[in-house]
């Protein structure tokens, strides 16, 4: 059974390389996609997604606040965080929110596919380089 993502990136490259990674895994599959805070809030539930991935630079609401109101309304979502930021401030903002973990995007290539399913066993996942900072 495919993992089913909801993918929240208002940058265009971006979302396509992420389709494109999402594409190369066979047991992962998009549900859907939106460009804003406000068009995901509208999507996700009848997206029926397992994992839902944000941007945290979202052009109409932060993405952490994003993930502060998709966990109120769903709290057994699991979402995952997707950054260029990779401050500790951000980092820990993000998991009080309620994400379950926090990639850099540079980092992404490499670490998509194991960090959604880490996640979805319900192991936390952080880039390396955001471990080095929260320790």
């Amino acid at each position: 059974m495919d993992i089913r993502l909801f993918l929240v990136e208002d940058n265009e490259e971006m979302r396509m390389a992420y389709e494109l990674l999402i594409e190369d895994e066979p047991d992962l599959a998009l549900c859907g996609m939106a460009t804003t805070a406000q068009e995901a809030l509208g999507m996700i539930s009848g997206a029926e997604p397992d994992i839902v991935i944000v941007d945290v630079s979202l052009p109409d609401m932060s993405g952490i606040e994003l993930v502060r109101q998709l966990k109120a309304r769903q709290p057994a979502l699991t979402v995952l965080v997707i950054s260029g930021h990779d401050e500790a401030l951000y980092v820990r903002d993000a998991v009080q929110a309620g994400a379950t973990g926090y990639l850099i995007k540079h980092q992404v290539v490499e670490e998509l596919s194991d960090a959604v399913r880490q996640v979805l066993q319900g192991t936390p996942y952080f880039s390396d380089h955001v471990r080095r900072h929260l320790s």
